[in-house]
C-alpha cells in the first residue's frame, strides 16, 4: 500500500462548514418556504457537485480524483436538471436522490475507510451509513416522498457531512500539528 500526505485541512473545513450551513438551511426551508424547497435542493446540489469536483482535483491520486470529479459532475448535473425543470415532479427527483445518495454513501464509506488512522474517520463512516440510510427511506415512500422529504433528508445528509468533514479536518491538523504522521497509509 502507498502513502498520501495528510488531506488540506483548510479546505476540508471550508467545505465542511458551507455544508452544515446549506444543510441547516434545507433542514428550515420545508417549513418555512415549502414552495421553493425544489430550487433549493438544486441549488445545494450544484454547489456541493461543484464543491466535489474543486476536492476532486485538488486530490492525489488518479482513482480518487477521478471517482470525484466524476461524482461531482452528476451531482452538478442532477442540480441542474432539477433547476431547469423543477415541475418534473417528485417522483423523478426523488429518483435522482435516491442516485445521489447511494453514490454520495459509498463514497464517504470509501473515504472513511481510507482516513480510518485518523481519529474522526468513525463519523465519515456513520455518515456514509446513513446517506444508505436515506436511500432506503425513500425507496420506501416512493413516488409518493414529497419534496419536503427530500428536502429534509438532503438537509440531514449535508449537514451530518459537513460536521463529519469538520471533524476530520480537525483530526488531521492535530495529527500534522503533533508529528505523530505525515502520511496516512492507504
Amino acid at each position: 500500500m502507498g502513502s498520501r500526505t495528510l488531506p488540506g485541512t483548510g479546505m476540508l473545513m471550508m467545505v465542511g462548514i458551507a455544508l452544515v450551513l446549506l444543510g441547516a438551511l434545507l433542514l428550515v426551508s420545508p417549513v418555512a418556504f415549502i414552495g421553493a424547497v425544489v430550487r433549493l435542493v438544486a441549488l445545494v446540489l450544484i454547489v456541493t457537485g461543484v464543491a466535489q469536483l474543486i476536492q476532486g482535483f485538488r486530490g492525489g491520486q488518479v482513482a480518487h480524483t477521478l471517482v470525484s470529479v466524476v461524482l461531482g459532475l452528476i451531482v452538478a448535473g442532477v442540480g441542474v436538471l432539477v433547476w431547469l425543470n423543477p415541475e418534473a415532479g417528485s417522483a423523478l427527483l426523488t429518483t435522482l436522490l435516491m442516485i445521489f445518495f447511494l453514490v454520495h454513501g459509498l463514497y464517504k464509506l470509501s473515504t472513511a475507510i481510507r482516513y480510518r488512522n485518523l481519529r474522526g474517520w468513525f463519523w465519515m463512516l456513520l455518515s456514509g451509513l446513513l446517506s444508505l440510510v436515506f436511500v432506503y427511506l425513500l425507496w420506501k415512500q416512493w413516488p409518493l416522498s414529497g419534496a419536503w422529504a427530500v428536502g429534509v433528508l438532503v438537509g440531514l445528509d449535508l449537514l451530518v457531512t459537513g460536521i463529519c468533514m469538520i471533524i476530520l479536518a480537525g483530526a488531521a491538523r492535530r495529527a500534522r500539528s503533533s508529528g505523530h504522521f505525515d502520511t496516512i497509509s492507504l
